[in-house]
């Protein structure tokens, strides 16, 4: 073997032992796992505290009359008269239907002419005693026919009152089947007088909730393309629909223009005595395992603590809620990807305003 070859693997045989040394005695790397568990999570924060929040209860509701008559003819008889025509507001007392006359005057005359007649028998009763020439029986008899000839008067006159038959409130002429012409019978409707002024806003509100409504409690009512108008909660139900275990609850307000009607669609908003709350952006809102709402906090030491809230008002900033300490680091970003008990770090955003 000559020179030149014994140089070559002299060469290789050091360059692979010194290849080998540094792959068997060199440091093992750090487990990639072990990095990984070592590091923190981070997440972000806001600072909230307890504020003074006025609930409203949002209820949907719809407008009805305060009162609807129905006015029926009591005596038979042909309508002559028609005042109070179909959509048109009338006053109280003012004619809506009239009959015809026929002989009901003759009778009030000859129920007067009765009256008389028997006052006058009754008079001459009493002296004809004075004398001595009359029995109690007579006179008795004569004071029953005096009675019952000012009975037969009165009722000859509320008959005669009858063919003029008036609302007995202010409203709006809503039905009215008779026209001139038509024979009319005791009974049969004349017309349906609604009033709208008040008028009343009808809900239905949850079992849950109705404990807290109280007469007098003053509302909103709020229409389509309408100003809020104040009303105030004037009946609440003892007994729940059998259907929707709701309770039917009546606010009435002022409608002097007779802009609402009958019917309208809208909602009540009532107003409940103030609470201290946490205003928290509803994405920070999250669900346990039992399906409670819950929120995650982190602690001064960084460790997360979850309590479960209970949601008491929304608005468009965010959502009302209620159990909490006074004073929380509230996680806003993160909330999803940590766990009760876990060291995280933070990062702060500013608190939600509440104006």
């Amino acid at each position: 073997m000559n020179a030149n070859i014994k140089i070559a693997l002299l060469i290789t045989v050091v360059t692979l032992s010194w290849l080998a040394s540094g792959l068997f005695k060199g440091e093992d790397p750090e487990p990639v796992q072990d990095m990984a568990t070592s590091k923190q999570a981070i997440v972000e924060v806001q600072q909230s505290s307890t504020q003074q929040y006025i609930p409203e209860l949002f209820l949907r509701a719809k407008t009805e009359p305060h009162r609807v008559i129905e006015l029926t003819a009591q005596l038979s008889g042909r309508v002559i008269a028609v005042p109070g025509r179909r959509g048109v507001s009338i006053e109280r007392g003012q004619p809506v239907c009239v009959i015809e006359l026929e002989d009901q005057q003759l009778r009030v005359d000859s129920a007067k002419a009765q009256l008389h007649q028997a006052e006058i028998a009754y008079r001459g009763a009493l002296q004809l005693e004075t004398a001595g020439y009359q029995s109690e029986l007579a006179i008795a008899q004569a004071k029953t026919a005096l009675q019952s000839a000012k009975l037969l008067l009165k009722q000859s006159q509320d008959n005669l009152e009858d063919l003029i038959i008036e609302s007995p409130l202010a409203g709006v002429v809503e039905t009215r089947p008779v026209e001139v012409g038509d024979y009319i019978a005791p009974g049969q409707l004349c017309a349906k007088v609604v009033e709208l002024d008040p008028i009343k806003v009808i809900a239905q509100v949850a079992e849950a909730d109705v404990v807290k409504l109280r007469l007098g409690d003053k509302a909103r009512a709020e229409f389509f393309n309408q100003s809020p108008i104040q009303a105030t909660i004037s009946y609440i139900a003892h007994e729940a629909n059998p259907n929707t275990r709701s309770y039917r609850v009546e606010a009435t307000m002022q409608n002097a223009d007779l802009l609402l009607r009958s019917g309208m669609s809208g909602r009540l908003v009532i107003t409940q005595p103030p609470i201290q709350a946490h205003l928290v952006p509803a994405s920070s809102i999250l669900l346990d395992a039992t399906g409670s709402p819950v929120v995650r906090t982190v602690l001064n030491d960084g460790h997360v603590v979850q309590y479960r809230v209970s949601v008491v008002g929304e608005t468009d900033r965010g959502v009302w809620v209620q159990g909490l300490p006074e004073k929380i680091d509230l996680i806003t970003v993160g909330q999803n990807y940590v766990a009760e008990g876990e060291l995280v770090e933070t990062s702060l955003r500013p608190q939600l305003a509440t104006d």
